[in-house]
């Protein structure tokens, strides 16, 4: 679920970007989508009340708040400067890579089926956003985008890793304290990177629309985080883009290359087996 939703979001997101005349809406509508965000994760919270959420669970949200709030403008910027084909494929895997080195560290391992699906997940990320177009030669010539991805990656792993840490007794709380960092803490790192437009009609719309798709995705994956293993939840929130993919293709038109389908077949086999493993 919130892989879908949050494939879904992204989708929306960009779009509302594309179809504002101002520079820096994506900052905005994410913004935006923030304020709806904590909005709705408090009222969810008010409605089904956490058992528990001490003093820990109260520093890991805040540490994945910081990871995320860096991570999203960073994501829009990469996305802007591109070229997408190296940046989205490099972001992908190392979000992946941070949970499944550190997670067992934290007595998270990985056993029988469990770490065959996230090896499949590996490849099946890698050609569901670069479309089998990562070439030796535009990674040798994107050194910046590769960096930039880098860097994405690391701090969504680190937010998966904080999450993890969070008593399950905590329910959505965590993603009511993340969201309303986010709201604090955007404006400020947007302003060091890319100024956030005004909020125009546009960046209002899909802002709400963003914020209502994304806090069921986040609230889910705060969950899943909490009572499953923190490389097989990341590997399942790595197939996200599909989603976005998808909506591209029957919604915009866009073409779906053949390496995609092959990447979203093995994603399929990685979930499938999580399932059994299960």
């Amino acid at each position: 679920m919130a892989a879908s939703l949050l494939g879904a979001g992204d989708f929306f997101g960009g779009l509302g970007g594309r179809r504002s005349r101002h520079p820096g809406a994506s900052a905005s509508i994410a913004w935006v989508a923030s304020c709806v965000g904590t909005a709705l994760a408090g009222i969810f919270v008010l409605v089904v009340q956490p058992d528990a959420f001490g003093r820990a669970d109260l520093l890991w949200s805040l540490a994945a708040t910081v990871f995320f709030s860096f991570a999203r403008p960073l994501l829009y910027l990469g996305i802007e400067r591109g070229p997408i084909v190296v940046f989205s494929p490099v972001l992908g895997i190392v979000s992946l890579v941070v949970p499944t080195i550190i997670g067992p560290l934290t007595g998270q391992d990985l056993l029988g089926l469990e770490l065959v699906g996230v090896v499949i997940a590996f490849p099946a990320v890698l050609l569901i956003v670069s479309g089998g177009e990562l070439s030796l030669r535009a990674l040798v010539h994107s050194r910046a985008a590769i960096v930039l991805g880098a860097i994405t990656g690391a701090l969504i792993g680190g937010a998966s890793l904080c999450f993890a840490q969070i008593d399950p007794d905590a329910g959505a709380m965590p993603a009511f304290v993340s969201q309303l960092g986010a709201v604090l803490l955007i404006p400020l790192i947007a302003r060091k990177i890319q100024p956030m437009s005004p909020i125009e009609p546009v960046v209002r719309n899909y802002g709400v629309l963003v914020g209502a798709i994304d806090i069921i995705a986040i609230i889910s994956s705060v969950i899943a985080f909490q009572r499953g293993n923190v490389a097989v939840v990341a590997a399942v929130m790595g197939f996200a883009p599909a989603i976005t993919i998808a909506l591209a293709w029957r919604v915009l038109d866009e073409r779906v290359r053949g390496w995609q389908w092959v990447g979203a077949a093995l994603a399929s086999a990685a979930i499938l087996l999580f399932a059994v493993s299960a």
